[in-house]
């Protein structure tokens, strides 16, 4: 392909597609081919992995029994939502248009490909969204009822995520906005360069409210629980030095022995769980807090991947479009497609259960950062006391319809 060719001349024979070019497009040739060809190579081996990795993360919550908890299925949800992704959004649509120079689907493709991917990826950060906010629950409201999620209230959750997407990436079909070629013209995204009303409200409606709002409340949902666990430390702080001080004057004493080590123990452990620091045993509200700081990490990457992207088309939107170059508009792309990937790489390195799992089904795949004795020690810990509660639960519920249940007389 000749590289004198602009964006303008492409496509002679595809009239619909051509109108989708936004006119600050035309006055650039096409990069150099080896550009193309990297891309292609960068997005194929990126999609690849993400649609391998988020399937391994699907499969496993599917059959290990242990992992479908309602929190867990929020997880699912966001792997269904990166798989998604990974698969129409990378490889292999872009990867095929990159090493062909050019989009090669027609006019509605390019629609659809770009509405996948602003609600795919509105489905990934409203579900992060929900689940900050029930780590949230859960760690500063261990013993309400309303903090416990449920399987009837996570179903609610996934469907606000599907709905709420889609609220904001379907209004180009009914005239309220564009979804345009971008960057290298091998993928598609919303007009963010058109200043007409309809496109501006449609704007201003992806990044208040599909990006913005559920990132508010992420930051909310993490001050409060980084909040909260730094007060309980302090706490837990002054308790140890009390215990301590009364240690250390058994001991000048000469009246220190095992059971009065025994017996303070005992009364820290008690005092935690009457702080809320803890909802049953210490190990249960540890689990919470490392599942909230893995849920911290996927955000973090998630906004590292999509916030060069999102200031590019604002600065773009508010009138900031002269450095705006096909490279420059390319290289925020590359690092979104990046996103879906991980979410199984973070859950592979920071979730003892998921790596137990892998362990179990998939050992060759573990090699690289395979569980540490003390959490398998901690997964069985957990695992027995949960049984423990579900039966001490039956039994409780047993004989409550016993006792409530009047005799009969014959």
């Amino acid at each position: 392909m000749k590289q004198n060719l602009t964006f303008a001349n492409l496509w002679p024979d595809d009239d619909g597609f051509t109108t989708l070019i936004h006119p600050h497009w035309h006055k650039f040739t096409q990069p150099d081919p080896l550009y193309y060809y990297l891309v292609g190579i960068y997005i194929g081996i990126v999609g690849i992995l993400a649609v391998m990795g988020n399937s391994l993360v699907i499969t496993l919550f599917i059959l290990c029994k242990q992992l479908r908890t309602p929190p867990n299925m929020l997880i699912v949800n966001l792997a269904v939502s990166d798989f998604s992704f990974a698969l129409i959004n990378g490889f292999p649509l872009k990867t095929i248009a990159s090493f062909n120079q050019r989009w090669g689907w027609g006019k509605l493709a390019c629609e659809l490909y770009g509405f996948a991917g602003a609600i795919f990826g509105f489905i990934s950060l409203t579900t992060m969204a929900f689940i900050a906010l029930d780590r949230y629950l859960v760690i500063t409201q261990p013993f309400e009822t309303f903090s416990h999620i449920t399987y009837g209230k996570v179903i609610v959750m996934i469907v606000i995520t599907w709905i709420w997407s889609a609220l904001w990436s379907i209004p180009p079909f009914f005239g309220y906005g564009y979804y345009i070629p971008e960057g290298f013209h091998t993928s598609c995204t919303f007009d963010y360069l058109s200043t007409d009303l309809p496109n501006l409200i449609f704007n201003a409606g992806l990044y208040i409210l599909g990006f913005l709002c559920p990132v508010i409340i992420i930051i909310f949902s993490y001050y409060q629980i980084v909040k909260t666990v730094r007060l309980n430390e302090l706490e837990l702080m002054k308790m140890a030095q009390s215990l301590n001080a009364q240690n250390l004057s058994a001991m000048k004493t000469g009246k220190l022995d095992n059971v009065k080590v025994l017996l303070n123990t005992i009364f820290l452990i008690t005092i935690l769980n009457v702080m809320h620091l803890t909802d049953v045993l210490l190990p249960l509200n540890i689990a919470d807090i490392e599942a909230a700081k893995t849920s911290v990490i996927l955000v973090l990457l998630y906004l590292m991947s999509w916030s060069p992207y999102a200031i590019v088309c604002l600065m773009t939107l508010i009138g900031s479009r002269d450095s705006l170059t096909p490279f420059f508009s390319e290289l925020p792309v590359l690092l979104a497609k990046t996103s879906a990937v991980y979410n199984p790489i973070v859950y592979a390195v920071k979730h003892p259960k998921f790596r137990l799992e892998i362990e179990k089904r998939f050992p060759f795949l573990i090699c690289c950062c395979p569980p540490k004795p003390k959490e398998r020690l901690q997964d069985t810990v957990i695992s027995k006391i949960q049984a423990s509660q579900a039966g001490v639960s039956a039994v409780g519920i047993s004989s409550e319809n016993t006792v409530g249940t009047p005799k009969q007389e014959n």
